[in-house]
């Protein structure tokens, strides 16, 4: 996720840590302000590191766990704002539940300007075989939400659950975003809007996660927000350009 409200607030980095210690299974074991780094978790020491962040500095706060809900995060205090965490793949299925709760806690702390909750299926073989593997590419395109290609190109899609802040919902409007197909859509208290391809999107069979994908995007795309994208089927590849009606969120000077 990432957005503007800023993470070097002791109130809301208070409420963030406050999340990660309220469900057991995701408790944070690690930090450091270091990709490698590995010190025990220390609450304490992590709030002083983001909360002496100043105007025009920046510090990258890393959280890891090696138990079974193994995963490795980093929560970005500088300008270009974002909080990711990258859960294993063999994540067993009876955690999804708590992961998506656990995901929709942290968005109503921190109420970015975009977020995604997203579990990816395995990528296709190259070279592609079938339209589903060009669909299955462009949905984990538009689900990561990567900084370097997010202040580029902007927000590119849907997520399995998707997140969009005030900042987005005034370029879309609320009440298309609201009118999605094949979407559950919630209006969230801090005025975003949570979109949904189902009520329980980490139990949605493949072709229809396919399906309600398609139909969301084709009713949201003619905004001119969501990124284009283009395949490029020879190269298994999909290029992204950024909309005409998109004004990217997200940057904030802390």
């Amino acid at each position: 996720m990432l957005g503007t409200n800023p993470l070097n607030n002791e109130a809301l980095f208070t409420e963030l840590l406050n999340v990660l210690e309220h469900y057991p299974e995701f408790a944070p074991e690690f930090w450091n302000t270091e990709e490698r780094g590995k010190l025990p978790y220390n609450r304490e020491d992590i709030l002083a590191k983001a909360t002496a962040v100043k105007k025009g500095a920046g510090e990258e706060i890393y959280l890891k766990r090696n138990k079974a809900t193994k995963y490795f995060g980093c929560i970005d205090v500088m300008p270009k704002q974002r909080i990711n965490f990258e859960f294993d793949p063999k994540l067993n299925h009876k955690h999804y539940p708590t992961l998506f709760e656990f995901a929709d806690r942290l968005v109503q702390v921190f109420k970015p300007d975009i977020a995604s909750v997203h579990i990816d299926r395995p990528y296709p073989d190259e070279p592609w075989q079938s339209e589903r593997d060009e669909i299955m590419e462009m949905m984990g395109e538009a689900a990561y939400l990567a900084p370097v290609d997010y202040f580029e190109v902007g927000p590119k899609g849907l997520a399995m659950r998707t997140y969009l802040g005030p900042h987005y919902v005034k370029q879309f409007s609320q009440e298309l975003l609201l009118s999605t197909p094949k979407t559950i859509t919630e209006l969230q208290p801090w005025g975003g809007v949570r979109l949904d391809l189902s009520d329980t999107p980490w139990e949605l069979p493949e072709q229809t996660q396919i399906e309600h994908w398609q139909a969301a995007m084709a009713h949201l795309r003619p905004a001119k927000v969501f990124a284009e994208m283009e395949v490029d089927v020879e190269y298994c590849d999909v290029e992204c350009t950024k909309a005409e009606n998109c004004t990217i969120g997200g940057l904030n000077y802390v």
